[in-house]
């Protein structure tokens, strides 16, 4: 993560197009960099519903998440019917 913070801090290039190649690249490494933080943030919050016995309660119903969801979506917090409920929500 500091490798992404340096390159984006980097000095920039005084030719154009090395500029434009540089700060599309800079776009591509901050998105990475929010996508890992956020990624990360989502583990933890995981590893910290198993501590506490947690893990496979839907933060929202309270019902048990299907292993099946959990095994292909290990850091979720919703049961399917919860998660569906939320999406149709936010349409």
């Amino acid at each position: 993560m500091v490798d992404v913070k340096q390159a984006l801090t980097a000095k920039r290039s005084k030719d154009w197009e090395e500029a434009a190649v540089e700060a599309e690249n800079d776009e591509v490494l901050e998105g990475i960099f929010k996508e890992s933080t956020q990624e990360l943030l989502l583990v933890n919050h995981a590893l910290q519903r198993i501590k506490v016995g947690e893990y496979s309660d839907c933060e929202e119903c309270g019902q048990e998440i299907n292993k099946k969801r959990l095994k292909i979506m290990p850091y979720t917090t919703l049961c399917i019917k919860c998660a569906q409920q939320l999406e149709y929500k936010h349409r």
